[in-house]
């Protein structure tokens, strides 16, 4: 039957048609009717090879080492589509056709899209990160749009995939039967769906192991009975360093990238086969790991409430934090993202922090010019080395926990200070030169503080966050095993390696241990002290079966995210100042 629709679109072409050949010569009005008439056959495979080759280009973004059978794989659906296009066009006459039509797989194909741009863009697809990152806070604008900018061609080839699956429906190409069976490829492929829907289906027997495993030291927020009081408390400096994973220190990979900070690494503990556990792989869960000896866990509706309502971030678990309060440090965070991202403020005042500057704070502070984001990282030092000063001076226990942010990826954030001084070639990626930037002012930052005598009776630990994210150097890191960096010095640490299987959930033990806390075996949160003997919990299970024991983990999570009665510590207590 034919639709009026259908009538008044052929008689616009006739009459679209009748119009040119007026005044062309007879033979370029038949090839241009014959053109209208066929819909589109000139362009038809170029419109499937541009599909097919885009959205396997996508996918060959996250999977780096199927790349070859990823080319095959996408030639055989090319093939396949040009066989069909051609079927398409003998068959007898058909309904006219829009340039675009809706299909089926519209919805899934974008959603899977969405999976793949996140994959390539950060490195992994984490609902729980999500969360945080919509709960807690997003990134700053200007941050933002830089990786709207740098992603542009990324977004423009998704755009060519979703129009093109539009033009090859309305072609006729893919048919209901076809764009049926893509719907239930794109749904099937997309982890997105299938790890939560697996996870409702079948409940993994692992749901409560790491709670039989978890050792809570809230007794050390009581007050210390057995402290002498002729030994004055250790400080602490703790240093987060973005990205600035120990593969970096493949000097013929990278140059010497991470060489300012290799004499410090020689000083004390060296843990040199740390990996990033499940819920470690972002900035804040990285904090949440070497503070509290677990990686992130969290439920959304509890997270939300506490985080939005409450102003907690996991106000019933035991940090570092609160068993230094508990001791009467003073206890400074100072960061060149603004306070609210990702809640790292929240986090820290929840957990005992009085004195908390981010990037705002800190450029006023130093009458700094600032960057896209907040503060650079020579500003962050800045301020901190003044806090440092000023701690030292007034002779009670401190901690000063800073977090550099030069490493970030995509491009990394050089400082002005740094521009021509790395002695990187010119040639090298930005990042690079970026991270070898700030691991230069952290070098510098120690010697002074040393020069000064600033570093007596101090515990130093400097720290990737996390594995780097998607970089212009991301396929040179993957071609090694790529592990965080930690580093532990001070007075009465021994110089030590420690090449057993570790994650950052162990910092949190090992800085307690090094501050002279008392430990339980070793242990503490579900990490274990790099001082001792006793083997992680990440060696004894491997990483393969404590990352399923983390995604299956659901006991923890709602007590951590449970107000303890005992907790007094709210953010508005703690004012930057």
């Amino acid at each position: 039957m034919l639709y009026a629709r259908d009538y008044w679109y052929c008689l616009s072409i006739v009459l679209s048609s009748r119009r040119y050949c007026l005044s062309r010569p007879w033979f370029e009005c038949k090839a241009v009717r014959g053109f209208i008439v066929n819909g589109y056959s000139v362009s038809g495979p170029l419109i499937s090879a541009t599909t097919v080759g885009s959205l396997t280009w996508l996918v060959s973004l996250i999977y780096f080492q199927d790349k070859r059978l990823l080319a095959v794989l996408g030639l055989g659906v090319l093939i396949a589509l040009l066989w069909l296009d051609g079927f398409r066009g003998r068959k007898p006459d058909r309904q006219g056709s829009r340039w675009f039509r809706l299909y089926f797989s519209l919805l899934p194909c974008l959603l899977f899209l969405v999976y793949v741009y996140l994959e390539s863009v950060f490195g992994y697809f984490d609902w729980g990160a999500m969360f945080m990152h919509a709960g807690a806070g997003m990134l700053t604008p200007g941050v933002v749009l830089e990786y709207l900018w740098n992603t542009g061609s990324t977004m423009l080839v998704i755009l060519v995939v979703l129009l093109g699956f539009g033009a090859l429906k309305a072609r006729g190409t893919l048919t209901r039967g076809l764009d049926v069976a893509l719907m239930a490829f794109f749904l099937a492929a997309n982890p997105m769906l299938t790890r939560p829907i697996a996870a409702a289906i079948h409940p993994n027997p692992l749901h409560d192991f790491l709670s039989r495993r978890f050792v809570d030291v809230t007794s050390l927020t009581k007050p210390a009975e057995t402290a002498s009081a002729t030994v004055a408390p250790k400080n602490l400096v703790h240093v987060f360093i973005e990205s600035a994973e120990r593969t970096y220190m493949n000097e013929a990979e990278f140059g010497d990238v991470m060489g300012p900070l290799l004499e410090f690494d020689r000083r004390g503990v060296s843990a040199t086969n740390m990996v990033q556990l499940a819920y470690t792989n972002n900035s804040i869960s990285g904090m949440v790991a070497a503070n509290c000896g677990t990686p992130l866990l969290i439920t959304f509706f509890t997270s939300r409430q506490y985080l939005e309502e409450q102003s907690q971030f996991l106000p019933g678990l035991t940090c570092l934090g609160d068993a230094l309060k508990a001791r009467g440090y003073q206890q400074n965070f100072v960061t060149g993202w603004p306070l609210s991202f990702t809640g790292q403020g929240t986090f820290y005042s929840t957990h005992g922090y009085s004195s908390l500057f981010g990037g705002p704070e800190v450029v006023a502070a130093v009458a700094g010019r600032g960057n896209s984001f907040g503060a650079d990282d020579a500003e962050v030092l800045d301020l901190s080395f003044g806090i440092l000063r000023r701690a030292q001076r007034d002779g009670k226990p401190f901690s000063l926990t800073i977090a550099v942010s030069g490493g970030h990826a995509m491009d990394g954030y050089l400082t002005d200070k740094c521009i021509g001084k790395t002695g990187l070639s010119p040639q090298a990626p930005n990042i690079l030169h970026a991270v070898k930037c700030t691991n230069m002012l952290i070098a510098d930052f120690i010697h002074k503080a040393e020069a000064e005598g600033l570093m007596a009776n101090t515990v130093l630990a400097l720290q990737s966050d996390h594995l780097s994210a998607p970089s212009a150097v991301t396929d040179r890191l993957n071609k090694y095993e790529r592990r965080n960096f930690f580093s532990l010095s001070g007075d009465g640490i021994p110089s030590k390696t420690y090449a057993g299987l570790s994650g950052t959930i162990d910092i949190f033990p090992t800085i307690l241990d090094a501050l002279g806390m008392p430990l339980s075996n070793d242990q503490a949160g579900l990490g274990v002290s790099l001082l001792g003997d006793q083997p992680t919990l990440c060696q004894a299970l491997g990483q393969d079966q404590f990352d399923d024991a983390i995604y299956a983990e659901d006991v923890l999570v709602r007590s951590f995210w449970q107000l303890k009665s005992t907790r007094t510590a709210v953010a508005s207590e703690a004012e930057p100042r």
